[in-house]
């Protein structure tokens, strides 16, 4: 219970910093984002040695999958980043995993955010009998032609075309500020949550 209480009382510490930037930039935020920063690498190591590096040197040691030394060499390249006379080599890690990144993402995203969206916005313009929804399919269908042709530089945009570019983007605004929206949202719903952790946790006003 004591050693509980003492997790309480740093973490409170550390949110109260970082909430002083509010005021200003201050020597107690820079710590608590040290801290933060400090943690998070920390754990992004213990993390990589426990998925991937334990499991390679025990597939080599004990399987006897030598197979797998080459990708352990290749993922140990990128230390000799440290020492100038061979960083160069670091670049071969990179490369892979640039390559290999963009792969796995191109494969994987071009469903969800291509065809999948395309899709999307295949809607009936009639409903019958549900006219809330047909309008909504209307507008939908319009704002993604209207936000295209937005982009459509082969031309000059006038007329028919000047309007229609217009009109998409206005739809974009109107997106983009619900993005926004939404970020703003998601941050209020975090600071919410530290500071019933304060309220509650910490300083016990909350039941």
């Amino acid at each position: 219970m004591q050693m509980q209480r003492v997790d309480i009382w740093i973490a409170a510490l550390l949110t109260l910093a970082m909430f002083s930037f509010l005021y200003k930039e201050n020597p107690f935020y820079r710590v608590a984002e040290h801290v933060f920063v400090g943690v998070a690498a920390g754990h992004g190591v213990i993390v990589a040695v426990d998925s991937y590096l334990r499991p390679t040197v025990k597939s080599v040691v004990k399987d006897d999958q030598y197979i797998y030394i080459i990708p352990l060499v290749i993922g140990l390249l990128i230390y000799t980043r440290y020492v100038k006379s061979v960083a160069w080599l670091s670049r071969i890690t990179i490369a892979f995993l640039v390559g290999i990144g963009a792969g796995i993402a191109l494969t994987r995203q071009i469903k969800p955010f291509f065809l999948d969206q395309i899709a999307a916005t295949i809607k009936p313009v009639w409903v019958a009998g549900k006219l809330g929804v047909s309008l909504n399919n209307i507008v939908l269908i319009t704002g993604v032609v209207a936000t295209l042709i937005y982009f459509f530089f082969t031309t000059s945009q006038k007329g028919v075309l000047k309007v229609t570019s217009t009109y998409g983007r206005w739809i974009m605004m109107i997106a983009f500020g619900a993005a926004f929206g939404n970020t703003v949202m998601s941050r209020i719903s975090l600071f919410l949550g530290r500071a019933q952790f304060l309220m509650k946790d910490f300083l016990g006003v909350l039941h």
